[in-house]
Parts: C-alpha cells; sequence; structure tokens
C-alpha cells in the first residue's frame, strides 16, 4: 500500500509469487528488445 501511495501506480498482491516472478521472467525474455534498455546496462 505504501508503494502506491508513493509512486501513484496500481500494486496488486499475486496470488502465488513465484508464479508471477516466472511469468514476469518469460515476457520479458519474450520481448528483450523492448525492454533491453532497462534491463541490460
Amino acid at each position: 500500500r505504501r508503494l502506491s501511495q508513493k509512486t501513484d501506480l496500481p500494486v496488486y498482491i499475486a496470488e502465488d509469487p513465484l508464479r508471477a516472478v516466472v511469468r514476469g521472467t518469460g515476457i520479458a525474455l519474450k520481448n528483450l528488445e523492448r525492454y533491453k534498455s532497462i534491463l541490460i546496462k
């Protein structure tokens, strides 16, 4: 909640946090060109 208030971004609590991380990683890898500038420095 505090993070949401400080950033004005929506924050959701995942039912299964590990699965959420795996899914997010998969999305980032599938779209590596799109996210390259923020993922690779």
